[in-house]
């Protein structure tokens, strides 16, 4: 995997259970919050308030490999920051009614995407279980 760091929101954290303290086999997870809570972290989890300290920490940690990222919140952030470098998106035919909107909260300046790949699941499978896999370039002015 290329992976080789993780930022998550705090929620997204959260709500998957804290991963046990690993995701992706052991990768450095840094938790961007808004508060670090008591006691410390599991595994190789890291908490940081600041969301471009937390963007250079895990490039850090990440040396050649990607940094991934979980959460609305935390790629809202770091699209806000000027510090997110591709979005990738999974559509898959499913509304879900509830949690937060991907793209809630941005500035109103216009932020141009690039598509760098697209793949979608072969015509002959299941149409419900279709999925198609966005990737973009986030265009810096």
């Amino acid at each position: 995997m290329a992976t080789r760091a993780l930022i998550s929101g705090r929620r997204t954290y959260e709500l998957a259970g804290r991963w046990q303290g690993d995701h992706h086999d052991g990768v450095p997870i840094f938790v961007l919050t808004r508060a670090v809570p008591d006691g410390p972290p599991p595994g190789s989890v890291r908490y940081v308030t600041d969301v471009r300290a937390c963007a250079e920490q895990a490039r850090a940690a990440a040396g050649d490999g990607d940094v991934m990222v979980h959460g609305a919140g935390a790629a809202q952030a770091l699209l806000r920051a000027g510090e997110l470098d591709e979005l990738e998106l999974h559509v898959v035919p499913v509304l879900l009614g509830q949690g937060r909107r991907l793209f809630d909260h941005l500035p109103a300046d216009h932020i141009e995407l690039r598509l760098l790949r697209q793949l979608s699941t072969p015509e002959t499978e299941d149409p419900a279980r279709a999925v198609t896999h966005l990737r973009y370039r986030v265009m810096r002015p």
